[in-house]
């Protein structure tokens, strides 16, 4: 069985950041959302995150930002990726893509039919992410019932997200995610990754001693 892919997201501390590269994620994600703990403008410059590698994926987390402020922070921070936590329409995710981003949509989930608004992005976009619905937009800590993942029909890669911790992270590698994306349960405080436990963490969704 093929592993899948980490990604490490909320990040917003230089230090912290160039200490969480030699554990080679192969996504790092940043927050632009302004109500978001981790929001990184006024804490990461965008010239800071020249220390990551290309093979290092920068993700841009947004939530129902305009599209020509997506653009000029993608192009200011150097995303490669645009992740898209709220009502983005399927035509949004269209014309990122169309000029070369990759796009992730994420959708927030707690029963069967909230899947019903995933299928209309399937032309649009390189994954979805599956996130535990709360209040808010992601990084709650919360977990959903995986399970019902595993009974759509999905077509796609996706990310799964929502309270993945030491615990439970072999059963998340095990649920055929492309990608597994950590968060808030590896924080020392918001933005501030565990580095010890992270480690410790992708050597087992890795199958590495």
């Amino acid at each position: 069985m093929q592993h899948p892919l980490v990604k490490i997201c909320g990040m917003a501390d230089i230090d912290n950041i160039s200490k969480i590269l030699f554990l080679e994620p192969d996504f790092m994600g940043f927050i632009f959302y302004p109500k978001s703990p981790r929001y990184v403008v006024g804490k990461l410059k965008p010239e800071m995150l020249s220390i990551i590698p290309d093979n290092v994926k920068r993700v841009g987390v947004f939530v129902n930002s305009s599209e020509a402020e997506m653009r000029q922070i993608a192009k200011s921070y150097g995303l490669k990726v645009i992740q898209l936590h709220g009502e983005e329409k399927p035509t949004v995710c269209k014309r990122l893509r169309e000029e070369g981003y990759e796009v992730i949509k994420a959708f927030s989930i707690e029963t069967e039919q909230d899947f019903e608004k995933v299928w209309a992005y399937e032309e649009f976009v390189d994954y979805y992410l599956f996130d535990t619905k709360t209040p808010g937009y992601g990084g709650s800590g919360q977990e959903f019932d995986w399970q019902l993942i595993l009974r759509q029909p999905i077509r796609k890669p996706w990310f799964l997200s929502g309270g993945i911790c030491q615990e439970n992270i072999v059963a998340a590698s095990q649920t055929g995610a492309a990608v597994i994306d950590l968060n808030s349960k590896f924080e020392v405080s918001p933005g501030i990754k565990d580095y010890d436990k992270l480690k410790e963490s992708l050597c087992l969704v890795r199958g590495q001693k």
